[in-house]
């Protein structure tokens, strides 16, 4: 709203900026050579008008601005509960949404309400303005046609040069208004144009990634820099190329930020995370994030059809490289029932496959990449543990040189892993194989029995 109001005005201040001075000056010069004795009358009005629209615009300004602000608001409530439908729907929740919309509506129309107020303001003392200026005018012609020294033809083509000035001059003065609501929208805009990255290229971007091999090295961060406690506090973990990793722990301990900090969405407040032998702050965000592939497990996907959402991994890639990776990813033989295939219509987020499906398509899309490090972020929550095991084996299996990540909260999803990571309140309380974990790490074990009814199994 804020962008498409803005650009409105822009074309209207080109528009008038070009017409009205041109009108204006040419006006006041025919003014001036028809009756100079007259026309110093108009130089009475313009610091009127001038003074008005500066009180105007100054009381304006912040209204509009608040207004603004009230639009972005009613416009954040409506796409929530658009993208929301079938949530408001199940906890029956219709009622309680129309009453927010409401309450929202309402209080953009006592903002707008209060702006335009200041608005039409600009109506009346324009008209006070005109309709002063002409009074004087005939006053004075008029003494003048009396006498006989003005003829009322000139007193007529006098008013009319009048009225276009002053024309011209109201145009203006709502131009300036209009710049006013603009101006607020121009400001909430410039605060995202202008607002600069925390994280950057840094001028150091010539090594290229050969390997997967990542290190932690004394790594903490906060998310709030002014809070205490760390979400990650000291990490030290090695990963070698080619690695299955696994890494699990209760919700809230910090293993997705952990993997965050790998592709540089967050970069580390303390220490340092080394990917193929370099400080990851000095490599290029897009060698970096090139050789990472992420897949979470909330996944996106876009309107279109399966292979153009396949190619957003590599968008030169042929039919057989997307069969290769969906076959690695499970996702061929669902894909091979559409009748269409590969060329399936997707709708907007892939409303029209299931949890599982998507997850698996990100997946083959995220192999598409050829990455050297592969991170896998609960992002087969989703499917049966059949799959999630036919999943792991081809990674394994086909992926030999590859590092693999895999965050999970099933112990099954990592149980095979070459190394298993163990993290509680932003700290790693154990890390190796699981026969290990079983016998050193009471956390891990807690997560395991808790996972596994069968004693027997437990006992594996």
């Amino acid at each position: 709203m804020s962008l498409s109001f803005f650009t409105g005005s822009v074309q209207s201040l080109l528009r008038g900026f070009f017409r009205s001075p041109v009108m204006l000056i040419g006006a006041l010069i025919m003014s001036f050579r028809l009756s100079p004795d007259i026309a110093w009358v108009i130089f009475i009005i313009v610091p009127f008008l001038a003074v008005a629209t500066y009180l105007i615009i100054k009381f304006a300004s912040p209204r509009y601005t608040i207004m603004q602000e009230s639009i972005d608001a009613l416009n954040t409530g409506v796409g929530e509960a658009v993208t929301n439908t079938k949530v408001i729907r199940s906890f029956v929740r219709e009622e309680h949404e129309k009453g927010k919309f409401r309450v929202i509506n309402g209080q953009l129309m006592e903002k707008t309400v209060s702006a335009l107020k200041m608005m039409i303001l600009m109506q009346p003392v324009s008209a006070l303005a005109v309709n002063v200026t002409t009074l004087l005018v005939v006053w004075f012609a008029g003494r003048k046609i009396m006498v006989g020294s003005m003829e009322i033809g000139t007193l007529t083509a006098f008013i009319t040069y009048l009225s276009q000035i002053l024309t011209a001059l109201n145009f203006l003065a709502n131009i300036f208004l209009q710049g006013t609501r603009a101006a607020a929208s121009d400001r909430r805009i410039s605060e995202v144009l202008k607002t600069v990255p925390d994280i950057s290229d840094s001028g150091n971007a010539s090594h290229k990634i050969g390997s997967g091999n990542v290190e932690f090295r004394n790594v903490s961060f906060r998310y709030f820099k002014n809070r205490k406690d760390p979400v990650l506090d000291n990490i030290n973990i090695k990963i070698n190329s080619g690695e299955m990793v696994g890494i699990i722990g209760s919700t809230g301990s910090g293993k997705s930020t952990l993997i965050s900090l790998i592709s540089r969405l967050y970069d580390a407040d303390e220490g340092e995370v080394i990917v193929d032998g370099v400080n990851v702050k000095e490599l290029s965000l897009h060698e970096l994030r090139e050789n990472v592939s992420v897949v979470l497990q909330k996944n996106t996907l876009f309107s279109g059809t399966v292979a153009e959402n396949l190619r957003w991994g590599n968008e030169n890639a042929s039919h057989e490289d997307m069969v290769k990776v969906c076959r690695i990813a499970s996702a061929d033989g669902f894909i091979s029932s559409f009748p269409d295939g590969y060329e399936t219509e997707i709708g907007q987020g892939g409303g029209n496959l299931s949890g599982g499906q998507k997850q698996r398509l990100c997946i083959a899309r995220a192999l598409l990449k050829r990455p050297k490090i592969m991170i896998l972020d609960d992002s087969t929550s989703a499917v049966d543990t059949a799959t999630d095991a036919s999943i792991r084996k081809a990674l394994r299996e086909q992926l030999k040189g590859v590092t693999k990540i895999i965050i999970a909260q099933r112990i099954s999803s990592v149980i095979d892993a070459d190394k298993i990571i163990v993290m509680d309140s932003g700290n790693i309380v154990g890390c190796g194989k699981h026969s290990h974990l079983m016998k050193i790490c009471s956390a891990y074990r807690d997560i395991y029995y808790s996972q596994c009814e069968n004693d027997e199994e437990a006992a594996v």
